[in-house]
């Protein structure tokens, strides 16, 4: 049997962009199909007509943002919520914001969708409470089903000031959808999918080699403040970091004889000439172009990287970024946390990748450390630093994290050592942005196929790049047939982890 996702080919292709962006951050096999040709079937939205006698026949789906009309079977539909949040944490998913409409079902399943959100629990009851997730068996297959549109969710606009992480105290301007939450529980669901039909899920390993997660440090220079950014390059290089620093023109323009201070050991990237977005895709060209322009003149090279200034994206500004050939951005407005993946605009994939990025500033903890009245105690930033690179890499997700010359210039001969010192004894890789950008492409563009057989196990046919790695998953439960059979070139190849 051959191991491919298929995604309902739906009329409203933006329905289904967020499946198609989890199947290629997993780097998993996956087609577009009308058609009942593969294992397992992703749908948002309308169903096939043939969705019955498929799940009847053995197969299994997830079906999400699914109406009670186009299920395949009778649910117990409670009506549509408008909710802020889901409890997606028994998919390892913690509580995801979603501020969605969201049909609501009855019934036994996974996570919990609450109709009552932010009230305090009385007399322990715990009214209007339902599942998030449930699974219907149909004949000799069944589905995962909700009302949550997952799929259009993960390819949301729109950004808002709320604390992040969740519970933490420190609030900035960021994607008003945890989307790297909603991949992390499609994921899970997908690797359970294959599970339920008692085959194994096949994806590429994020990292090179048996990595378990990449560090990047980003500087965004939203003005040089003196000595301040000299004070990070040197910290930062003698505690064995190399920054990846972008730097806006206009605030940087009365001290830019200071940039040249910066040390070859770091990369420049583009911050825009103006520190703002542009709503139309030639005034973000402009603002990108002239920047870069400015860059080259002051003898930087700025390579092939930007971040948005205030972390806002749309889709004018990655249409301007293809065209000045820049091959990466990173904006919390938009995706934080999570992969680097492509983002889709109706159907069409975009050609400038999105790498996350964990949105906590030196900056903006002091700023609103001063709003409150209130002092940052000493190694606060050095300590949240630290508490980042343990959460993420415990999730095995990249370590990206930034700051500012302005607050963090000040900070950096403490904060480096305490992050060296943090990272050392993990299995790290330590890249800059525009490494771990060439290592995504590469990653992006291996193929290989994946089959299943009872009496030979796994085989895995195709070349990948030296390496990129095969991952498995079946449950814990281990591969039959002596494991994973190679047919071409691997540079390894073993089990995944959940």
């Amino acid at each position: 049997m051959r191991l491919e996702t298929g995604i309902y080919k739906s009329c409203y292709p933006e329905q289904t962009d967020g499946w198609r962006i989890l199947c290629e951050q997993e780097k998993t096999p996956f087609h577009v199909t009308d058609k009942p040709d593969c294992p397992v079937l992703l749908c948002e939205g309308k169903t096939p007509e043939w969705l019955e006698a498929y799940l009847a026949d053995g197969g299994t789906a997830i079906l999400s943002g699914v109406r009670p009309e186009d299920l395949p079977f009778e649910a117990d539909p409670v009506g549509p919520a408008s909710l802020e949040s889901a409890d997606l944490a028994e998919l390892g998913a913690g509580t995801a914001r979603i501020q969605s409409l969201v049909q609501v079902y009855g019934g036994e399943g996974l996570g919990r969708l609450s109709l009552h959100e932010k009230r305090k629990i009385k007399y322990g009851m715990h009214p209007d409470e339902y599942p998030a997730i449930l699974w219907q068996t149909v004949g000799n297959g069944g589905c995962f089903y909700t009302g949550i549109p997952l799929s259009e969710l993960v390819c949301a606009l729109g950004d808002t000031l709320r604390q992040t992480p969740e519970g933490s105290g420190y609030s900035e301007r960021i994607t008003a959808v945890d989307k790297h939450l909603l991949l992390r529980a499609m994921r899970r669901l997908l690797a359970e999918a294959y599970r339920k039909r008692g085959l194994p899920y096949v994806w590429l390993h994020y990292y090179p080699e048996d990595y378990r997660s990449v560090f990047v440090f980003r500087v965004d220079v939203d003005g040089v403040y003196g000595s301040r950014l000299e004070q990070i390059s040197a910290a930062a290089k003698k505690a064995g970091i190399r920054a990846s620093i972008y730097i806006n023109q206009a605030l940087c323009q009365e001290e830019c004889g200071r940039l040249g201070a910066i040390d070859k050991s770091h990369e420049i990237g583009c911050h825009a000439r103006d520190h703002n977005l542009f709503t139309s895709e030639e005034e973000n060209y402009a603002n990108v172009h002239d920047c870069r322009l400015w860059l080259g003149e002051l003898g930087l090279e700025p390579g092939a990287g930007f971040v948005a200034p205030r972390g806002m994206w749309n889709f004018a500004l990655n249409r301007a970024l293809a065209k000045e050939g820049i091959a990466y951005t990173s904006d919390f407005g938009y995706c934080v946390y999570g992969l680097p993946f492509y983002p889709y605009d109706h159907g069409r994939r975009m050609e400038v990748k999105q790498i996350p990025v964990d949105p906590f500033s030196a900056e903006r903890a002091y700023t609103k450390a001063e709003e409150e009245g209130r002092a940052l105690s000493d190694g606060y930033v050095a300590e949240r630093f630290c508490q980042a690179v343990r959460r993420q890499y415990e999730l095995g997700m990249p370590i990206i994290l930034y700051s500012h010359p302005q607050y963090f210039g000040g900070l950096a001969e403490q904060a480096f050592p305490r992050l060296a010192k943090e990272l050392a004894g993990r299995h790290v890789w330590h890249a800059t942005m525009a490494e771990f950008d060439r290592w995504w492409t590469v990653r992006d563009g291996a193929g290989y196929s994946a089959f299943w057989e009872k009496d030979t196990g796994l085989v895995v046919k195709g070349e990948l790049p030296e390496g990129v790695r095969i991952k498995t998953w079946r449950g814990g439960e281990a591969d039959a047939g002596g494991g994973i059979q190679m047919e071409g070139k691997a540079d390894a190849c073993g089990e995944g982890a959940f």
